[in-house]
C-alpha cells in the first residue's frame, strides 16, 4: 500500500468532507434500522455505543472515498483491525463482548462465506473454546435458519478430501467424542451417517470402531422400554437385502469349534435373548447355514429346547447316549406312518386271569377308545389274549383257569390332539438364497489430531479480561 499524499489530508479536513461524513453516517443509521440480526443472540440496542462505532467506520469510510483517499494500508501486530484489507500479525488478537450477545458477527449475503479461515501444516482453522459448564454454551455454534420441511442447509458443515481426513471430528478424553441431540416428534435423529458411494458394501454410512476387548463400536441405549438400536430395509427396495449383517473375522482358534467368537451374541436378564420372526408364508423366522463346510452344523443348543409347533426333520432322528467306554453311541428312532403313542407294564395271572387298567394320564392323550394290546407271557406262560377292553383297561385271559404267573403288556394307542395323516406327503422347502459375505471394510483409523488448548486470556485488575 502507498503513502497518503499530503493534499489528500487536507482535502479530508475540510468542512466538505465532515458535511459528506455526516450524510454517510445518517444514511448507515436507516440501512443499520433494515438489516437483519439474529434476535437469539444480539438484542436490540438503539444508540448503544456499538451502534456509534458501527456507524463511525462507516462514516469514516465515506469521508475517505469522497475525498479520493487511497486503499487503507494492511494491518500488523498493534494495529487496528482494517476491513476489506489484509491484516496480519503473529500475535493472538481477542475480540470480546462483556454482555449478552455475540462479540463478533458477520452477515454474508447470497453464496458468500461469512467466516473463512485457513491454517497452515500443524495449524487449526478456527479454535473455539468456551469456559461455561451448561449444555447452551459452546465453543462453536452453528445455526441453520431454514425453516423448509424440504431444506437441508446444515447448521455446522465439515469438509475432508484425504481419503484418512474425517469431514467432522470430536474428540473427547473421558466423555463423547460426538454427540448429537434432537427434539422432534415427528422424524429425524440426534446422529444420522448417509453412505452416498455407488459402490456395493464397501462404505457405510456410520462407521464405529473400537480397540479396548470390552468396548464396543457402536453402543445403543434406550431409556424407556424401545429398541435400543434398529436396522430396517423399506418397503420401496427391490433387492435381496439384509437389514443387520454381523461378521467376526478373528483368526482365534481356541481349543475347539466356535472359540473365536459370535457374529451376533444376545443376552437378555429376564426375557428372551434372540428373536426371530417372520410375516411371509414359506419364510423362516431364524435361518441356519454352514455355507457348505464340511464338518459345521447348522444350529447348535445347549441346554433344553421347546418346539411350539410341528417339528419335520428331513434326515435322521436320534440320541447320543453315553457310552461306559466313555464314548457316545447314537440311537434312532422308531418311526411309524401314522402318530401313535405307546405304555408298557406287567401283570400277574391269578386263577387263569388278571385286570390291567390303563394309566388315567396315558388314557387321557390317546384315543382309547380304539388301542392295541400286545401280551407276553414269563416261564412258559402264552396263548395268553385280552378281553373285555374298556377306554379304563382290559383283561387278560389264560387256557387253563388254573393258570398262574407273570406276564408284560403293550398298548398301542393314536394320539388324540392331532390328526397325524398316514404318510401325508411333504413339500420340501425352498432353501433360502444366502447374502454373499462381503469384503471387509475394516481400516486402521487415523491418528487423532493434536488439538493443543488455547490459552485464556490474562485477567485485569479488575476481574475482567
Amino acid at each position: 500500500m502507498r503513502d497518503m499524499p499530503t493534499d489528500l489530508l487536507s482535502r479530508i479536513e475540510t468542512l466538505e468532507a465532515r458535511l459528506r461524513a455526516v450524510e454517510a453516517m445518517q444514511s448507515a443509521a436507516t440501512d443499520a434500522a433494515t438489516t437483519p440480526t439474529p434476535t437469539e443472540h444480539i438484542a436490540a440496542e438503539p444508540s448503544s455505543r456499538r451502534d456509534l462505532l458501527r456507524y463511525g467506520v462507516v462514516a469514516l469510510g465515506a469521508a475517505a472515498a469522497a475525498a479520493g483517499m487511497a486503499s487503507p494500508a494492511e494491518a500488523a501486530d498493534g494495529g487496528a483491525v482494517i476491513i476489506g484489507a489484509s491484516n496480519s500479525g503473529t500475535g493472538n488478537t481477542l475480540l470480546q463482548t462483556s454482555t449478552t450477545g455475540v462479540g463478533f458477527y458477520v452477515l454474508a449475503s447470497s453464496a458468500s462465506n461469512g467466516v473463512f479461515a485457513t491454517a497452515g501444516s500443524a495449524g487449526i482453522g478456527i479454535y473455539g473454546h468456551t469456559s461455561g459448564t451448561s449444555s447452551s454454551n459452546a465453543g462453536v455454534q452453528g445455526l441453520s435458519g431454514s425453516s423448509s420441511s424440504s431444506g437441508e442447509a446444515p447448521g455446522v458443515l465439515g469438509r475432508a478430501f484425504s481419503p484418512n481426513a474425517p469431514g467432522v471430528w470430536g474428540a473427547h478424553v473421558s466423555g463423547n467424542g460426538v454427540r448429537g441431540d434432537t427434539s422432534s416428534e415427528s422424524g429425524g435423529s440426534g446422529v444420522y451417517g448417509r453412505s452416498l458411494s455407488t459402490v456395493a458394501g464397501l462404505v457405510p454410512g456410520v462407521y464405529g470402531h473400537a480397540v479396548s476387548p470390552n468396548a464396543p463400536a457402536v453402543y445403543g441405549r434406550h431409556d424407556t422400554g424401545g429398541n435400543a438400536m434398529r436396522a430396517e430395509i423399506p418397503s420401496f427396495a427391490t433387492s435381496n437385502a439384509v437389514a443387520m449383517y454381523a461378521l467376526n473375522y478373528s483368526s482365534y482358534t481356541g481349543p475347539g469349534p466356535g472359540a473365536g467368537g459370535f457374529a451376533i451374541y444376545g443376552l437378555s436378564a429376564k426375557g428372551h435373548g434372540l428373536v426371530g420372526a417372520t410375516a411371509a408364508a414359506g419364510g423362516a423366522a431364524v435361518v441356519g447355514a454352514t455355507n457348505g463346510v464340511a464338518g459345521a452344523y447348522a444350529a447348535a443348543f445347549y441346554g433344553p429346547v421347546i418346539i411350539g409347533g410341528d417339528f419335520t426333520v428331513f434326515g435322521a432322528k436320534s440320541a447320543a447316549v453315553p457310552h461306559p467306554d466313555g464314548s457316545h453311541r447314537r440311537l434312532y428312532c422308531v418311526e411309524s406312518p401314522e402318530s401313535w403313542f405307546e405304555d408298557f407294564g406287567r401283570g400277574t395271572l391269578a386263577c387263569g386271569e388278571a385286570t390291567v387298567a390303563l394309566d388315567p394320564d396315558f388314557a387321557a392323550v390317546v384315543d382309547a377308545s380304539d388301542y392295541h394290546v400286545f401280551l407276553t407271557g414269563d416261564d412258559g406262560l402264552f396263548d395268553l389274549c385280552v378281553s373285555g377292553r374298556t377306554s379304563q383297561g382290559f383283561r387278560v385271559n389264560a387256557p387253563a383257569a388254573d393258570a398262574t404267573g407273570e406276564f408284560s403288556w403293550r398298548v398301542v394307542a393314536k394320539r388324540k390332539d392331532i390328526a397325524g395323516p398316514r404318510l401325508e406327503r411333504v413339500e420340501i422347502p425352498k432353501e433360502p438364497t444366502l447374502p454373499d459375505v462381503p469384503t471387509s471394510i475394516y481400516k486402521p483409523p487415523p491418528s487423532p489430531p493434536d488439538l493443543p488448548r488455547m490459552a485464556v486470556p490474562p485477567r485485569r485488575p479488575n476481574g475482567k479480561p
